[in-house]
């Protein structure tokens, strides 16, 4: 199963895990590690993953591998909306587009943490 963790992080905390892991391939583990996407502030996290789009990540989910069009059509939405979405979720790893210029969700699982420490 393919997994991304998405969470707010520092630029100390991004190399101490670049480190960590770098040292896990050094010693020769190459297990599949589940994907991190860090966000610097809870402000951008929530700014990138609102309703809509999350809305939009599980209806592209459930439908596979879609044009922008069709997904549009399928939540509704004016393509304009939906394509902005798209490039935004694409930007930060959240949806791929295939060679056809289709768009898919990588993920079987997205967790987002939201920790209720961090200033918004």
């Amino acid at each position: 199963m393919s997994e991304v963790r998405i969470h707010v992080s520092n630029m100390d905390a991004f190399f101490e895990n670049a480190t960590r892991d770098g040292a896990r391939i050094d010693a020769g583990d190459f297990s599949l590690q589940p994907g991190e996407i860090a966000f610097e502030s809870m402000d951008l996290l929530l700014k990138v993953l609102t309703a809509n789009r999350w809305r939009l990540l599980r209806a592209l989910k459930a439908a596979g591998t879609s044009s922008i069009r069709q997904l549009a059509h399928s939540l509704k939405r004016d393509y304009r909306g939906v394509h902005a979405d798209v490039v935004a979720l694409a930007e930060v790893g959240l949806i791929e587009k295939t060679a056809e210029g289709l768009v898919k969700v990588p993920w079987d699982r997205i967790t987002a943490e939201m920790a209720i420490t961090e200033a918004a």
